[in-house]
């Protein structure tokens, strides 16, 4: 089975393809120009699909098999009709989805900045996600050096008590026993 479709713009379809048939899409192109092919099949076995994408020599460009979904793109070398098949491998009917996308060479120029700029915007999230990472870090950190020291100066309240209790014990206890030992003596002359 062989469709001819002339496409000029972005265009977006459906078309069913029954078991064992090829479905080929003629497509008119510019040479330099950018073609961007998306497509998605769904359907019983909906992986047993084979898609082949070629120039207007009929030279094979882009192939993929047993992909339920795919997206390519290819600059165009020549100017003319490429052709886009689509091969069920089974017996099922598949419905395919697909979606032509043409970019002129001036557009291009537009892409590519477009794509340098989402790199960059790439680049700048993942140093504002380091960034925001090492302030969690940072702020963990600072939590958790705040719960010692609560606990370190608990500790030493503690400890200081207990020392200045064992003090005060041993400073009683030693006038108690000096008065005791001096209890019955005498200081004054013996006469």
């Amino acid at each position: 089975m062989f469709i001819l479709l002339l496409l000029s713009t972005i265009q977006a379809l459906s078309t069913g393809l029954d078991g064992g048939k090829e479905l080929c899409l003629g497509v008119q192109g510019k040479k330099t120009a950018l073609f961007q092919i998306s497509f998605v099949v769904s359907g019983f076995q909906e992986d047993n699909i084979e898609m082949k994408f070629y120039s207007p020599r009929k030279t094979l460009l882009k192939s993929s098999i047993k992909q339920k979904e795919g997206n390519y793109k290819e600059i165009m070398t020549d100017d003319g009709q490429y052709e886009v098949c689509f091969k069920s491998l089974d017996k099922y009917y598949k419905l395919i989805s697909f979606n032509f996308d043409f970019v002129e060479e001036n557009d291009l120029a537009l892409a590519e900045t477009m794509d340098q700029m989402a790199e960059e915007m790439k680049q700048a999230y993942r140093s504002l996600k380091t960034i925001q990472n090492n302030q969690h870090y940072q702020n963990d950190r600072e939590n958790e050096h705040q719960r010692m020291l609560e606990s370190t100066e608990k500790k030493l309240w503690w400890c200081s008590a207990g020392k200045m209790g064992a003090l005060i014990i041993i400073c009683i206890s030693q006038i108690y026993m000096l008065t005791g030992y001096f209890k019955g003596k005498s200081f004054g002359p013996n006469v």
